[in-house]
């Protein structure tokens, strides 16, 4: 778990530096606030959620597999909460919003399932 973690964060600042680039030189005037806050829930829950995972793959291998499916609609529904709402209070940077959601999703995601898939191929 340490080194997902450790991997998590890596990916975090890597994302952090290239979206400071993107926004102090080439598209400042996207720039939302609320994006360090985005990639740090984006962060935070691939974390709890993969944790949560694990735990299930280490009790019963089958109900980690029907559970990892309904996590996966769980997340989606959450990330699709919170783009509603952020929706909702500012309607004027919706664009810049939901690319960088999708963005944060897909990287995430990748790098979720294909830790699973190592931790599934050992098992």
């Amino acid at each position: 778990m340490k080194k997902f973690i450790f991997k998590i964060v890596t990916i975090s600042l890597v994302l952090t530096v290239l979206g400071a680039i993107a926004f102090i030189f080439v598209i400042p005037q996207y720039y939302l606030p609320v994006l360090p806050y985005l990639l740090l829930f984006f962060a935070a829950t691939t974390i709890f959620l993969h944790a949560y995972q694990m735990q299930l793959a280490k009790k019963n291998m089958a109900k980690f597999t029907n559970n990892t499916m309904l996590i996966s609609f769980l997340k989606l529904f959450l990330y699709s909460l919170v783009a509603v709402v952020y929706i909702i209070f500012d309607t004027e940077n919706v664009i810049v919003f939901v690319v960088c959601l999708m963005l944060f999703y897909i990287i995430f995601t990748t790098f979720e399932v294909v830790e699973v898939l190592k931790i599934t191929k050992r098992k």
